[in-house]
């Protein structure tokens, strides 16, 4: 598994074809702002947000699972075979 980190919506725009099922996504920064278009996500699995950069921004997610502390971002760290950081 990959972990993809995008900080900025543009950049997943601009390299989601690089993301396989089997990856893991990680929005940061402004690229939680990505969440706000259903379009943008659609068809991808495994999409976690930092929390305190929702929080930073005041968005909300339905899906608990989705908002992440900075621990867990660690622990998918560790996970990843490869990390790749898109900005």
């Amino acid at each position: 598994m990959i972990l993809h980190t995008f900080n900025k919506p543009k950049a997943l725009v601009e390299n989601r074809h690089f993301v396989s099922p089997r990856d893991t996504i990680l929005l940061m920064e402004d690229g939680v702002y990505s969440l706000l278009d259903e379009n943008l996500l659609k068809g991808m699995n495994n999409i976690f947000a930092l929390e305190i950069d929702l929080a930073a921004r005041g968005i909300k997610v339905a899906q608990h699972e989705v908002s992440i502390t900075y621990e867990k971002f660690v622990s998918l760290c560790v996970e990843a075979e490869q990390i790749s950081n898109w900005f």
